[in-house]
């Protein structure tokens, strides 16, 4: 099973497909399709529109961050501040043995 997610500049979109594979053939989700009902005061909806199991949802998430979706108020996770942290503390590394290089 696997998510893929791609930005398309030209539709202003963001495709998802999920795929699951099989030993000689593979099985694609089919597009979501809305279905009108009366709204009544009680109405009650039987089934969600998706169900993300064991970690389906983070695999999802995974998929959408790889293809350049973030959060709107600008959070990253910890493992974005600890891989930016460790670049930053290569690139240091770099510059200091650069540097020490240039004194006479």
């Amino acid at each position: 099973m696997s998510w893929h997610a791609q930005r398309s500049i030209y539709r202003d979109s963001t495709d998802l497909v999920y795929v699951e594979r099989y030993s000689d053939k593979i099985a694609v989700a089919q597009p979501i399709t809305l279905t009108m009902i009366e709204q009544e005061r009680f109405s009650v909806i039987a089934e969600p529109t998706l169900v993300l199991r064991g970690n389906q949802g983070q695999e999802l998430m995974q998929a959408l961050w790889d293809c350049g979706l973030r959060p709107n108020d600008g959070a990253g996770s910890g493992a974005q501040a600890q891989a930016l942290q460790k670049h930053i503390a290569f690139a240091e590394r770099i510059a200091d043995g650069l540097l020490a290089r240039m004194k006479p």
